[in-house]
């Protein structure tokens, strides 16, 4: 009895907690999910360290010198014979590559990258000007020729995300 009360206490702390996260985020729509995490997990950590040190908490300091792991990506094409380098194009907006936009390199909230001698590119490892929020991104790859001759892009796109989630707060063995 005791632990489905306490299992549907738990249930409403989280749906109130839910409410308050949609709140502040409608609230402040200029603040980031992962940056507000971040910052409330390291605050959360701060305190929980200082609370620990007198008990000796070694393992909580030495998870911090764990890095996450981010899974990086990668972005690959075929070759074309008559190519002597690639452009790869990103955006968050799918739109930009419709014909009555896209006007290459000089397409208003376009990135893009020269790829020479390889047809793939490991982002954002080889591309660190790659968007770092967490979305779909639209990507195109052109063929270019020794002249500058560019293809039509191939275009495709997928779901980026360069953050790892937190860390749990708490735990034991029992």
């Amino acid at each position: 009895m005791e632990q489905d009360a306490l299992l549907h206490l738990k249930q409403k702390i989280r749906e109130e907690m839910d409410l308050v996260w949609r709140d502040f985020f409608e609230k402040n729509p200029g603040k980031k999910r992962e940056d507000v995490w971040g910052w409330l997990e390291e605050r959360l950590r701060s305190v929980q360290n200082s609370n620990d040190e007198d008990k000796g908490a070694y393992a909580l300091r030495r998870r911090k010198k764990i890095a996450p792991l981010i899974r990086k990506r990668r972005i690959w094409w075929e070759s074309v014979p008559e190519a002597s380098s690639y452009i790869v194009y990103v955006s968050k907006d799918g739109t930009i590559f419709e014909p009555g936009s896209f006007s290459w390199e000089k397409t208003p909230g376009i990135i893009s990258k020269l790829v020479t001698g390889k047809t793939e590119l490991i982002v954002p490892a080889e591309w660190p000007e790659f968007p770092t929020e967490s979305g779909t991104y639209y990507i195109g790859i052109a063929s270019r020729d020794e002249v500058g001759n560019q293809s039509a892009p191939l275009l495709f796109s997928g779901l980026f995300k360069f953050f790892a989630p937190s860390a749990p707060l708490r735990g034991g063995i029992e």
